[in-house]
């Protein structure tokens, strides 16, 4: 990583946002080291947001590791989920189902990455290296709302590194455009639409959308719409969440499937899809437990 590890004068003190700008690296115990894409600095901040050091990588590196000691940081399960929001969004997004899971008793922590800077297969290079540092940990699940979902997807796709050591256990997809979305398609000849939606904009269109392989680990997945013919947008023509269709949602040969009557940008906080969550958690990890 570059930089040094010099020492930075630091106000431990809350963020006061830029939460679009910032990439989790590593993780520990709701601890986080942050990569800023624009200035290319590190920031360590703790389970409540507050910032504990910044500068380079090494440095804040260096204070986590002595937080650790100072404090006992362990994670409190050897299986942890991590929740990856939407586009043009942040991880406070996910805040409703990450407290719902952490309730039911699973270790579940919301990611921040700056969705509308980089590309999907960038987005999967950041929690990439999460993962390869993550300490304690043996199997992971991943839940992710509209484009967290493709970018969970890119990760599954590669065999190295940490897959070694950790298990990929559960992926929950809630609104991601699967077989890419139309809509993209029909912004992409404006300029604006490519200013405001990036790299990950383009990615979101069928044909890159499409060149993902099926997931190769238990998978379920959540839609949006109203059972009609229409859903919530009637220009698509098709049951759809206002901004993917049913459809687009779709993986061949992936059966696990449920309809939520939401629309797209709070799929992830309806009490349906919670249930369904938890039910398919549940239901698998049984299974793993006891095949018979």
């Amino acid at each position: 990583m570059p930089g040094t590890n010099k020492e930075t004068f630091n106000l431990e003190l809350p963020t006061l946002g830029g939460k679009f700008l910032w990439a989790d690296i590593y993780l520990l115990a709701g601890w986080r080291i942050q990569k800023n894409i624009l200035s290319d600095h590190f920031r360590l901040l703790d389970d409540n947001n507050k910032r504990r050091a910044w500068g380079s990588y090494e440095h804040c590196l260096e204070k986590l590791f002595h937080f650790k000691e100072k404090f006992q940081l362990e994670f409190p399960s050897s299986h942890i989920i991590l929740m990856l929001h939407g586009l043009g969004r942040h991880s406070k997004t996910m805040t409703k189902p990450t407290k719902f899971l952490c309730d039911q008793g699973y270790a579940a922590y919301n990611l921040n990455y700056p969705s509308t800077f980089q590309s999907v297969e960038s987005h999967a290079d950041d929690l990439e290296q999460l993962l390869d540092n993550l300490d304690g940990i043996t199997s992971v699940s991943f839940i992710g709302h509209s484009l967290g979902g493709l970018v969970a997807r890119e990760l599954l796709r590669r065999k190295d590194g940490w897959r070694k050591t950790i298990k990929p256990r559960h992926l929950i997809m809630l609104g991601t455009p699967n077989n890419g979305a139309r809509i993209a398609d029909m912004m992409s000849g404006i300029k604006l639409f490519h200013t405001i939606a990036g790299p990950s904009g383009q990615d979101v269109r069928p044909y890159k959308a499409q060149d993902l392989p099926k997931p190769d680990i238990s998978t379920l997945i959540i839609a949006g719409g109203r059972g009609t013919k229409t859903g919530f947008n009637p220009l698509f023509g098709e049951d759809n969440d206002g901004i993917v269709t049913v459809e687009e949602s779709q993986i061949p040969g992936i059966p696990n499937f449920k309809l939520v009557k939401s629309i797209h940008t709070t799929i992830m906080d309806h009490p349906d899809s919670l249930k369904a969550i938890l039910n398919f958690m549940s239901e698998a990890d049984r299974a793993v437990i006891d095949p018979d």
